[in-house]
């Protein structure tokens, strides 16, 4: 196998390169340049990771190889790294041939002779690694999430008796008082109330103490209601589409759960929008024997809520579910990582796509009952 000495000793472009090529990693050779390093010599492993032409690499700036709509940060001790032509490790996100990208662990070492310093890299394709990195810190994240939900949830739940006691007690001695504000008064706090102790059941459905009650439903008629519900919260400038098409299966979910997500998703929506814009909802039916799904026998039932926002970059998209993740002020992020969580409860998915200027749609999956 050829080794970083075999390099070395053969100044040669023409040995170099024949050098390289029987290499089994992706490899490449530098030279300095004025615009930084400039790839002399790409071997096939190379072109084959990056799905890039040779003619796209070799006599081309070492940023032929970034990824233009990624994560930069690791680029700039690279550059300067290359600039003093030091040996050195370092984790970059690169790019693809169509646009695609994947995490790259590039190995910089010296090579000796020749009238410039010269680099030889060999890259290693890390993005298995990185991805389930990042699949286990985003389960902490949503693990810590769900134990602080159950503990307010719980904190909520003590003070709300006391408030339903004392309503009680106060419909006992005021029920027949004739006077319209007191009635007033005891209607809206019992419906308040209500309200609260559904809102708590949620929380601990959220934080997975509470397994929520799936049966067959109505898709359209539970979005329907829903958006009844919801309608009149949304901003006067955002108009709603809906569409449901004729003959859906029941879907196996949960309503009030499904009324949640869909809220949050609105809100989103709305956020994005800043109040101004046009969401579109519509339900759709997945044939059995997609390969696609859980139970691919029943098929599946999902809806899709489309906002005209200014849309996500693709580093916000990647981390969208994530507890917090926001492109708002610090703290109110948490919104796609509850209906995340109550979708898995319901054993359905969630998935976004976006990009940016083209607003975002968040697509719903549930089971079909049938």
């Amino acid at each position: 196998m050829p080794t970083e000495a075999a390099l070395a000793s053969a100044p040669d472009p023409a040995a170099e390169t024949d050098l390289l090529a029987v290499l089994p990693l992706p490899a490449l050779l530098l030279e300095p340049s004025e615009a930084g390093a400039m790839i002399r010599a790409a071997n096939p492993a190379l072109l084959r990771l990056t799905d890039l032409g040779e003619a796209a690499l070799v006599g081309q700036g070492i940023e032929a190889l970034a990824c233009h709509h990624g994560d930069h940060a690791g680029w700039a001790p690279f550059r300067e790294a290359l600039a003093r032509g030091e040996a050195g490790r370092f984790e970059l996100l690169f790019g693809r041939g169509g646009g695609a990208s994947f995490w790259g662990e590039i190995h910089l070492a010296a090579l000796p002779g020749g009238d410039a310093p010269r680099l030889l890299g060999q890259i290693i394709d890390v993005t298995r690694r990185r991805d389930a990195e990042d699949a286990l810190a985003l389960s902490r994240q949503r693990e810590a999430l769900g134990l602080l939900t159950n503990s307010v949830a719980h904190e909520f739940n003590n003070f709300l008796q006391i408030l339903i006691g004392y309503i009680d007690g106060l419909k006992r001695r005021l029920g027949d008082r004739p006077e319209p504000f007191i009635q007033r008064a005891i209607t809206r706090s019992t419906e308040a109330s209500e309200r609260a102790a559904v809102l708590t059941r949620q929380l601990l459905a959220h934080s997975r103490r509470i397994a929520p009650d799936l049966r067959p439903v109505d898709l359209g008629a539970a979005v329907l209601a829903g958006l009844d519900r919801l309608r009149p919260g949304l901003p006067p400038g955002i108009a709603l589409d809906l569409s449901i098409p004729d003959g859906l299966p029941p879907a196996l979910c949960n309503p009030i759960q499904l009324e949640l997500a869909l809220g949050h998703i609105l809100a989103n929506a709305c956020e994005a929008m800043a109040g101004r814009g046009r969401i579109g909802v519509t339900l759709f039916a997945i044939e059995p024997g997609d390969r696609s799904l859980q139970r691919p026998e029943a098929g599946a039932v999902g809806l899709t809520v489309t906002d005209s926002g200014h849309g996500l970059s693709p580093e916000m998209l990647s981390r969208a579910l994530a507890p917090f993740a926001t492109t708002r002020e610090s703290g109110r992020g948490a919104g796609l990582a509850i209906v995340h969580g109550l979708m898995k409860r319901q054993n359905g998915t969630i998935s976004i796509e976006s990009r940016p200027g083209e607003g975002a749609t968040v697509r719903l999956v549930f089971p079909a009952a049938r």
